[in-house]
């Protein structure tokens, strides 16, 4: 399923259902210091689906699996074979 983004109405009916009066109140418990404005963010214009579902794809396309390269986990973690038990 695709997002659909939430209409005025449905942001309402589900602020009216936790009675909350604003999305600002969800958020009220958060210290000022904290909050970061918008503009302080280097963010791209807005964007289409097919171009954020490319961008993301290649950014995912970057990752790479824990077993190409050295593994250090620690701990004695590491590769091992459990045998499935027998049923009886």
């Amino acid at each position: 399923m695709r997002y659909l983004p939430l209409t005025p109405n449905d942001r309402a009916a589900m602020l009216s259902k936790i009675g909350a009066p604003g999305i600002d109140a969800l958020f009220r418990d958060v210290p000022k210091s904290a909050v970061v404005p918008l503009s302080a963010f280097d963010l791209p214009d807005t964007q289409g689906e097919l171009e954020v579902e490319r961008a993301l794809s290649l950014l995912a396309s970057r990752n790479v699996a824990a077993e190409a390269g050295p593994f250090f986990c620690g701990a004695g973690a590491y590769k091992h074979h459990v045998r499935p038990r027998s049923i009886i």
